[in-house]
């Protein structure tokens, strides 16, 4: 029986030291250490949202364009065709100009697709055919295809055939007077071309451009500045 009770007073003592709570100092460093692995535990998930959202906002930064930036992508204006240069600018030799016929609606003067003649038409994608360029000679002007043609440069020809003749596309010759024309200003600030005795005009019906047309002054012509000429 003395076993028996001695069994039962070891097994109360490990069942009182088993269900006996840790002291008040045990339990507070207990919590101290458990309350600064959270706060250790928040803090570096801070530490990774701040590093996250620093990355995402340096990403969004070098991404969008700087107002700089944005001025030098934007693609600039077209220049206006006449914008600051003036008509006498256009005559010196140094700007690309398109011939315009205002009397016929903006129609340009423009070497054929199929053929070497010159004549006015509102035809559209055309300028390796409508950009001249007015080269002076004395006081007159050669006027001269802008795009060379090959490795030739082409001037307009004056043809004085049967009449009314008729203006070509030629390769540029110095030695050729019948390309060489003058081009004077009249009153109402439209230019005229002349070549050897007459004014340079365009046929109704066809629309050609011819030299030998036996009436008054008709047909006058405005430039429009296309840029800078090269070559």
């Amino acid at each position: 029986m003395a076993d028996l009770h001695d069994d039962l007073a070891s097994i109360a003592d490990g069942a009182r030291r088993a269900a006996k709570l840790p002291a008040g100092q045990a339990l507070r460093e207990r919590g101290d250490r458990r309350r600064r692995r959270r706060t250790a535990v928040t803090g570096a998930g801070l530490v990774v949202l701040v590093l996250a959202a620093g990355t995402a906002l340096l990403q969004a930064r070098d991404g969008a364009a700087t107002p700089a930036d944005q001025a030098s992508t934007i693609p600039s204006a077209v220049a206006s065709v006449t914008g600051s240069v003036g008509p006498r600018e256009m005559l010196d030799g140094r700007r690309q100009v398109r011939i315009v016929v205002p009397s016929m609606r903006g129609a340009v003067l423009a070497i054929g697709r199929d053929d070497d003649r010159v004549r006015a038409t509102a035809e559209q994608g055309i300028d390796d055919r409508s950009t001249w360029v007015l080269r002076p000679e004395g006081d007159r002007f050669r006027i001269v295809l802008a795009a060379p043609r090959g490795a030739e440069r082409v001037c307009m020809t004056a043809v004085h055939d049967a009449a009314p003749g008729s203006v070509r596309g030629r390769v540029c010759d110095q030695a050729e007077q019948a390309q060489l024309f003058r081009i004077e200003q009249v009153a109402d600030g439209t230019w005229s071309l002349f070549q050897g005795r007459r004014y340079v005009q365009v046929v109704d019906g066809p629309d050609t451009l011819v030299p030998d047309l036996p009436e008054n002054l008709t047909t006058t012509y405005q430039f429009q500045d296309r840029g800078p000429a090269t070559g």
